[in-house]
């Protein structure tokens, strides 16, 4: 569970910087999308679906909030 949340989050990571042009700094990527009018290209939008999914699964908001502890326990570790 959380490798695939992870990786869903790195993904969209990776749609924000692609779309971006390539920049890191959050600061320059917030004023790529308000100057150019970059936010309404479904790259963006593609990136923020990720984002906002990976970070769901990790935080377990409601109504997952219940079974994830019983998830959790039934996963086996790898050591």
């Amino acid at each position: 569970m959380g490798g695939a949340s992870s990786s869903i989050l790195v993904h969209g990571f990776s749609w924000l910087y692609g779309s971006s042009g390539g920049e890191i700094e959050l600061q320059e990527i917030v004023n790529g999308l308000i100057n150019t009018q970059m936010y309404n290209s479904p790259g963006i939008s593609i990136a923020l679906i990720f984002i906002t999914v990976g970070i769901g699964f990790k935080l377990s908001p409601a109504p997952s909030h219940q079974w994830t502890p019983d998830v959790y326990e039934g996963v086996r570790f790898v050591r």
